[in-house]
């Protein structure tokens, strides 16, 4: 007599769920932030959004003129003013998907060892994912694929479009929407000698740039490690002690110094050749409230003798300010 036969066999599906979404996809978000600072900070502070097509957020474009100093009876502009407008930011999606043969399901004959499996399974997910959000992040070329997301590159540009509005269009009408800075330093820091003598240089000019205007400061600087080493042997060579970072960035296991009360930080993700300048108040990341690194539960497909499930993330990195939360320079060729 015919015996009928499921996908993967008979094991309970519903609990493997559960424990994943319980206890893996919490640990998986977790140790995504441990691998990296600027996700720690920004997935961390990350706020959901309002459902619809595409993020809306406001954004300072003009400064306001309706303002000024007066005497006694002297009068007050009330003239309005539009010094704010909106930008659209698409949805940038992501996903890692977690797979369990028939197969494996029947060679791992009892629970204890199917759940060792898909711990391992996770564990993959969790590096696959720290790796393209990381690439993401920073413009790895590649990196995000078709999914749109905002890379760091990106805002700090001059010239493009970003959230639907083009700071080169009718006559520059929004020429603040543009990056703080995005220097590309040429041959001026092509050995470690030249990179660690300009440090003060290279630090000067990027606290002078996000604090034009404003007053305001970047709250991380992000290098690689040969920028940092740079800048130890820089302070050594002065007989000084670097300051240390923060104690969110020592306890959260990262290498990082203060420079003017600022902590810079070592990023295993960010390119070589780049710096990074962020200031955080002006850069946040979002995310829809029904796929923050959610899972879909395990469900078997049609044509596959198998069980899978979806991780899931829907967001997007957007800034209010772009002249003030991202400020880059690119192109040294130093190496430690």
């Amino acid at each position: 007599m015919a015996t009928d036969i499921t996908p993967g066999g008979g094991y309970d599906y519903a609990s493997l769920t559960a424990l994943t979404k319980e206890q893996y996809v919490p640990k998986l978000v977790d140790n995504i932030k441990k691998k990296s600072i600027l996700l720690s900070r920004l997935l961390g502070k990350s706020k959901p959004n309002a459902s619809g097509n595409a993020i809306h957020q406001p954004i300072e474009t003009h400064d306001s003129a309706s303002l000024g100093f007066y005497e006694k009876y002297g009068e007050l502009s009330v003239v309005p003013q539009e010094f704010a407008t909106e930008a659209l930011y698409s949805w940038s999606q992501a996903y890692a998907s977690v797979s369990i043969s028939g197969f494996e399901e029947r060679v791992n004959d009892n629970p204890e060892k199917l759940i060792d499996l898909l711990g391992a399974k996770m564990r993959n997910a969790e590096k696959s994912l720290t790796k393209k959000f990381s690439d993401a992040l920073y413009g790895v070329s590649g990196a995000d694929g078709v999914g749109k997301f905002i890379s760091l590159p990106a805002i700090a540009h001059q010239s493009n479009a970003l959230g639907g509005i083009d700071p080169t269009a009718n006559s520059n009408e929004y020429s603040m929407w543009k990056g703080c800075f995005d220097v590309d330093t040429g041959t001026d820091y092509d050995t470690f000698a030249n990179l660690k003598n300009g440090i003060p240089t290279i630090m000067r000019t990027g606290f002078a740039s996000m604090s034009k205007d404003s007053g305001d400061k970047p709250s991380l600087i992000v290098c690689p490690q040969v920028v940092f080493d740079a800048m130890e042997e820089y302070l050594s060579d002065k007989k000084r002690t670097p300051t240390m970072a923060s104690s969110e960035v020592a306890d959260g296991g990262f290498l990082g110094m203060k420079w003017r009360g600022v902590d810079v930080v070592v990023d295993q993700s960010c390119p070589e050749d780049s710096i990074f300048f962020i200031n955080e108040d002006y850069l946040q990341m979002k995310h829809s409230r029904k796929a923050n690194f959610g899972f879909t539960g395990f469900k078997a497909p049609v044509n596959q003798d198998a069980k899978t499930g979806h991780i899931l993330w829907m967001g997007q990195l957007v800034c209010s300010n772009r002249s003030k939360a991202v400020g880059r320079f690119h192109g040294i060729g130093a190496t430690s």
